[in-house]
């Protein structure tokens, strides 16, 4: 009894827990979601939306900073000094939104040449242009470190809740009432919005008890080794965009909309992998980073391989439910069109397993502070990557795309594990 008691009072499972919840409850509304707009205005319209989506992520993904890594990896050093603490969360802040101006001036301001590589009409660019506009919005960076570092998993868990059942009502209003394209990208565009906001109001109430809310009237200074950081994580960030982003941008030109509608069901179904593996990741890397200032390297040895094993399983057991009776269902829910694509659709799933089974050596790597070399072996897998999928979607189209990112998660795992264990 007191061993199940201590497994449920650990600080890892229960911020594991809590980012899980709000992750699996947002992932099946958003399946719901996908289904809404497929339903409604067509696998084809829908990959318009994927599209612009994909151009506005890339142009933000590249030029406004997230900063959460860097707050999380200084934040144990100076968590006992608040003046420096309130002018680290200052100089975070202004860093994010000085980048999120950036990202947004840089995105109108090349928007004709974007629309020219697209063909699109006057209508889809200005659409475009309005959905940009949550980039001023996205200042995300600062309150997820912070959040993070204070352990107020709960509150990131509310924020993911109330944006997926806000956006599941919307397009569910939209579908019932056959509404056109330009309702779904408006609520896109506030369901982001929203989401920015939300994080931010949590951040300032977790500021607010912590006596922290004063850091806009701390000193400004530049933080040199923060600034290094942040700007080799955004690099970094910036190098796998890529895999990002890319794909969906190179389908939408080489293939067609409504394979790249089917594309994003196949990464909408893979949901169910990113919702385990990402609150591992946000909880291993503050565990990580504390473990490694503790030198308990067999405590991160053991953890690494719980949770590898743990993850086997898991996706084993949903590649097997898919194939039993999971494609009966998302002929029905999404398209028909969905079992014309089973060999890919599991193909694709295999490849994100394997990401997701490892997904510990990923905030291992970033804690043992290789960031120097991480962007190396980004770069280094990417470049094949780049190269495997410009060749292999002309010969095998769609199966080409999926075989060509399973070379670059290998790739990178392979070599983040190599140096890793040769150290």
């Amino acid at each position: 009894m007191n061993r199940v008691k201590n497994i449920l009072q650990d600080k890892l499972l229960k911020n594991f827990l809590n980012i899980f919840s709000g992750d699996a409850l947002a992932s099946l509304f958003s399946i719901i979601s996908v289904s809404f707009i497929t339903k409604g205005i067509g696998v084809e319209k829908y990959g318009y939306i994927v599209l612009i989506q994909g151009v506005v992520a890339l142009i933000d993904g590249v030029f406004n900073f997230q900063s959460w890594q860097g707050f999380i990896k200084f934040f144990p050093e100076i968590k006992g000094d608040r003046e420096r603490l309130k002018e680290l969360i200052k100089f975070s802040y202004f860093l994010d939104i000085v980048t999120a101006f950036i990202a947004f001036l840089v995105l109108n301001l090349g928007s004709r040449f974007i629309g020219k590589i697209y063909n699109f009409n006057r209508e889809q660019l200005f659409l475009m242009i309005i959905f940009s506009l949550y980039i001023l919005f996205n200042i995300q960076g600062t309150p997820i470190g912070v959040l993070r570092s204070f352990n107020r998993f709960d509150l990131l868990r509310n924020q993911r809740i109330i944006t997926s059942i806000y956006n599941f009502i919307m397009l569910g209003i939209g579908f019932f009432f056959k509404l056109n394209l330009n309702y779904f990208i408006f609520i896109f565009l506030t369901t982001n919005i929203l989401n920015g906001v939300l994080i931010n109001i949590y951040t300032m109430l977790v500021l607010k008890n912590s006596n922290l809310l004063g850091f806009f009237k701390a000193k400004f200074r530049f933080d040199k080794e923060f600034f290094k950081f942040t700007c080799l994580t955004n690099i970094n960030s910036s190098l796998d965009i890529p895999v990002q982003y890319f794909d969906n941008l190179l389908i939408g030109k080489m293939l067609s909309l409504e394979q790249l509608g089917i594309y994003k069901i196949c990464k909408t179904i893979a949901i169910v992998l990113d919702k385990i593996g990402t609150p591992i990741y946000q909880t291993l890397y503050p565990y990580f980073c504390e473990m490694i200032r503790e030198n308990k390297k067999r405590e991160i040895v053991k953890k690494f391989l719980v949770v590898s094993s743990i993850l086997s399983v898991i996706c084993f057991c949903i590649i097997g439910s898919l194939n039993i009776f999971g494609f009966y269902l998302l002929e029905r829910f999404f398209s028909e069109l969905v079992g014309d694509y089973k060999f890919q659709i599991n193909l694709y799933l295999l490849m994100r397993s394997l990401g997701t089974i490892f997904i510990a050596i990923h905030p291992l790597f970033l804690a043992l502070g290789y960031i120097k070399v991480e962007t190396k072996i980004i770069f280094i897998a990417n470049i094949i990557y780049m190269i495997a999928l410009f060749k292999l979607i002309n010969y095998f189209n769609l199966t080409g795309v999926i075989v060509a990112y399973g070379v670059q998660v290998s790739l990178i795992l392979i070599m983040k594990s190599w140096y890793i264990f040769r150290r």
